[in-house]
């Protein structure tokens, strides 16, 4: 009598078809891993703009002309393939105590970028005219700090609290970068400001004096 022998898969065939399965999905899971490990290498198509504010603000008033002078520092922590372009700083103030009064809340416009240079015959810090308004570019390797002059007409000086707000301007049509702060204007401010009108050198107001750890605000530096 002849015994059949029983057919169909070995234990070595169905343990493959059985791994089969699982290799293939770690293998894509594998796949899929790499990817986005490459992807995240790569630099982000738009630059992570930042911008910071001085621990200086400078103002000079002379006749009916008030100058503010900025230098915020833009750049960008990482390297993109696409380069920021910045079409516009402006910057705002309106007074805490009029309630948007218009001779207390000045129009501000770029006027222009300056320099700082040593005079030695007046022993002080002059600026001097250095370019008209204009875009610039940031890159990871090139910081712009500017030195910005802002100027009003016909703003009555008034003591009292400040909130401005420098807002910069992006080509790429993304939402603009605001920074706020505050100023205060004393009493003793103003009246060094009208005294000094006549100077090229402006007053100073700083963020970092024993005044503006109260508030946080910029205050007259003596």
């Amino acid at each position: 009598m002849t015994r059949l022998k029983k057919t169909g898969p070995s234990r070595r065939r169905l343990r493959a078809q059985t791994l089969h399965p699982w290799i293939n999905t770690l293998a894509a899971t594998a796949a899929l891993v790499f990817s986005w490990l490459t992807y995240s290498a790569l630099p982000p198509d738009e630059p992570d703009t930042e911008v910071s504010l001085p621990r200086v603000i400078k103002v000079r008033w002379h006749e009916s002309l008030t100058s503010v002078f900025i230098q915020p520092t833009v750049s960008t922590r990482f390297d993109t393939k696409n380069v920021e372009m910045i079409n516009d700083v402006e910057l705002s103030l309106r007074s805490d105590n009029t309630f948007g009064s218009p001779a207390m809340t000045p129009r501000f416009n770029w006027e222009d970028t300056v320099q700082w240079i040593f005079r030695e015959d007046r022993n002080a810090v002059w600026w001097e005219f250095l370019s008209d308004p204009g875009p610039f570019t940031v890159t990871q390797e090139e910081i712009h700090q500017p030195f910005i002059r802002f100027t009003a007409e016909e703003w009555r000086l008034a003591p009292g609290r400040y909130t401005g707000n420098l807002t910069v301007y992006r080509a790429s049509h993304r939402e603009p970068l605001r920074k706020p702060f505050c100023l205060v204007l004393s009493h003793d401010a103003i009246t060094d400001l009208v005294r000094n009108k006549d100077n090229n050198f402006p007053d100073e107001f700083r963020s970092d004096i024993p005044e503006a750890a109260k508030d946080g605000c910029y205050h007259q530096y003596e």
